[in-house]
């Protein structure tokens, strides 16, 4: 089967030539044939009996060969998958992305899929019929085959197999050797003739079962065009190709953990970004973009910086304000409330506009480029030094800064240059984010400053603000257990953006299920500096929590995980990726309780101090008794943003004991009553 999709080959200048020539063949076996199936496929190692679906074998092949219209690229996959449980169908459904510029688009050809089933002892196999698969359209420069195996269930075996061919040159596959299932074989190579140079990017926690790479021979025969007569003439030329391969075995499933950028950032993967190429008696031409390129592209394209030298947008809402602000920050806090006010951003993370600047001030609503765009504009118009920041979210993905690649970014912010060498960030897409912090999606590494074409450079996306949070309550027990009093909570830094971004009543109805109050009115909350983001919130409510219908002799209390950390967030017993916070994190409660006549202290918990190594962090508790009072103080410090692989298992323990600590009851005691 072959499907195309407005196929023309890329046509280059080589002396007029037309080239033919394929590699000499990898000496290795391919470790899969399409077609070949044994009962022994289906069954399943112990280690994946909890596994959805199994990859048993990937294996993919690029090279670049010759025809009578130029070099293009050949990949081929073949892949085989035993389905395990209904919770595994999604993998009988597969996409093979493709790229395309104006006519010109890559080829799918040679795709065909089987479904293999065990019925009474036998082995059934099924083929796909060409109604299984579907063309999309994704954008202007991508688009997608999309196809399903035929009579999935549980135990089945499916497999495929297709061939991309590619005029796109600098588009050499890249390749994923692990998934969100197992994988027990996964294996690449790659045939590139000397002519061609590519950056490689290896991304992997993993180690290689195989990695290797050798010099093969390389041989094509081209027709040359004799200048001025119309004829041509036969060549044979020869050369040396790189030949490599990589391969990974018994790869465990890749799962979604706490505190992870983009799933993308984790997979094991090589990408590759063509560099240059040198034909035969030429010189070497230097393709790959440069971010000297990049930010001469951007600051031109018309849907991102070009706007920038037109006449500012919301003129009149600034005029007079540089005198009205003479401090910088001020004046760019005024100028981020002004944008506010005049265009609402609509929640898409976006690098270019949807059409211009003038449009989205028209419509009030804008995506993150409009918004920020906007703001640089107007920034400028009262005098700052004001460029945008590209950069890549959290969800997006980190970028590679030794790889300049404009799709590795998704999102813009401001930079304001201020004396002294100070800078600030500020993003106007979300209220309750203050000049000089950047909403938590943004933290993300690091941005690309582009100040002009020629003038570009790397901005840490690390915040100087914390996540902190406080809070010290008064209670006073009855003899029943039941604890009254007051409670004073104080979020800042990035803990009061997130408690700004929910609605008061929502917060305090959260906060109240999690101390276990359910008879205190949300409207009993008294609120302070709600409407400035500069300065912490601040919240105080009575509190009510009960106790037992009787009056119990002894009563436990573990107040501390209703306070403070209850639960450990990281159960898995080992991680091969990064612990990425995004800010570092103070968190302390303040808890006194008062007791009633007749009643004491037979056991409390002792008191703990926790160190992370490298001063990675600290922990505080306490709990000490002065008359008929108890207090507790509990203090988390987490003081990196982010921590090794190898620091796991001592983060993992450090949380756990912090947990036992909190769990540890207050016992309490009464005498015996009438």
């Amino acid at each position: 089967m072959i499907i195309r999709a407005f196929s023309r080959r890329w046509q280059f200048s080589l002396l007029c030539l037309l080239v033919l020539g394929a590699p000499v063949a990898l000496a290795q076996e391919a470790p899969i044939k399409f077609g070949k199936v044994t009962a022994a496929d289906f069954v399943a190692a112990p280690a994946d009996s909890a596994a959805p679906a199994v990859m048993l074998c990937d294996f993919g092949q690029s090279k670049i060969v010759g025809g009578r219209e130029g070099f293009h690229l050949e990949f081929v996959r073949t892949a085989r998958l035993l389905i395990r449980r209904k919770a595994g169908y999604e993998w009988a459904t597969v996409d093979v992305p493709l790229y395309r510029n104006g006519e010109q688009a890559e080829l799918l050809k040679n795709l065909k899929g089987l479904t293999y089933n065990l019925v009474n002892g036998k082995l059934v196999q099924e083929k796909m019929a060409d109604n299984a698969i579907f063309k999309e359209n994704q954008d202007k420069n991508h688009l997608r085959y999309r196809f399903t195996l035929p009579n999935v269930r549980e135990g089945s075996i499916i497999e495929f197999t297709y061939t991309v061919e590619s005029d796109f040159l600098f588009n050499l596959q890249n390749w994923q050797f692990q998934h969100t299932i197992p994988t027990h074989w996964s294996e690449y190579r790659t045939v590139i003739p000397a002519y061609f140079r590519y950056k490689q990017i290896t991304r992997s926690f993993l180690p290689f079962a195989v990695q290797e790479e050798k010099a093969v021979g390389y041989s094509a025969t081209f027709t040359q065009r004799i200048p001025g007569t119309g004829s041509t003439e036969d060549y044979s030329i020869s050369t040396q190709a790189l030949s490599s391969r990589w391969a990974m075995q018994h790869v465990p499933a890749l799962n979604e953990e706490p505190y992870m950028t983009a799933m993308r950032d984790y997979f094991s993967s090589i990408e590759f970004e063509l560099s240059s190429i040198q034909y035969p008696n030429q010189e070497p031409k230097d393709v790959a973009a440069t971010w000297e390129s990049i930010a001469d592209d951007l600051l031109k394209e018309e849907k991102f910086g070009a706007d920038l030298k037109q006449k500012p947008l919301l003129a009149a809402q600034l005029s007079g304000l540089s005198l009205r602000y003479p401090d910088p920050r001020e004046r760019a806090a005024a100028v981020v409330a002004i944008v506010q006010n005049s265009l609402k951003y609509n929640g898409e993370e976006r690098l270019y506009f949807e059409k211009t600047l003038a449009d989205a001030v028209k419509r009030g609503s804008g995506n993150a480029a409009e918004v920020n765009m906007l703001l640089v504009q107007s920034l400028r118009a009262v005098g700052l030094e004001a460029h945008p920041l590209i950069l890549s979210t959290r969800s997006h993905g980190h970028v590679l800064e030794s790889m300049p690649v404009l799709n590795n970014f998704n999102y813009v912010v401001a930079h304001i240059s201020l004396a002294n060498n100070k800078e600030l960030l500020a993003d106007a897409t979300e209220p309750v984010v203050p000049v000089g912090m950047l909403p938590r999606r943004c933290l993300n590494g690091k941005g690309r400053l582009l100040k002009s074409p020629t003038e570009s450079r790397w901005v840490s996306l690390t915040p100087q603000h914390q996540q902190v949070q406080l809070s010290t309550s008064a209670l006073a027990l009855q003899p029943s257990g039941a604890l009254k009093g007051t409670t004073h909570w104080e979020w800042n830094g990035y803990e009061g953006t997130a408690a700004r971004m929910t609605e008061p009543k929502e917060l305090v109805t959260q906060l109240q299920h999690q101390l276990g109050d359910d008879t205190t009115p949300p409207s009993a909350a008294q609120w302070k500096n709600q409407q400035d983001p500069t300065l912490p919130l601040k919240l105080d409510l009575p509190l009510a929590l009960d106790g037992a219908d009787d009056k119990p002799a002894t009563i436990y209390l573990t107040p501390l995980l209703r306070l403070g950390l209850s639960t450990n967030p990281f159960r898995s017993e080992s991680r091969f990726f990064p612990v990425d916070f995004g800010v570092t994190r103070d968190e302390t409660h303040q808890l006194s309780i008062t007791l009633p006549a007749g009643m004491a202290v037979a056991e409390k918990p002792q008191s703990l101090t926790l160190a992370l190594p490298e001063n990675g962090g600290k922990f505080f508790f306490s709990c000490t008794q002065e008359g008929n009072k108890v207090q507790f103080v509990s203090r988390l410090q987490l003081t990196k943003v982010q921590y090794s692989a190898a620091e796991y298992t001592a983060l993992r323990e450090f949380y756990t004991r912090i947990v036992a600590k909190h769990a540890e009851p207050l016992v309490l005691s009464t005498a015996a009553r009438p």
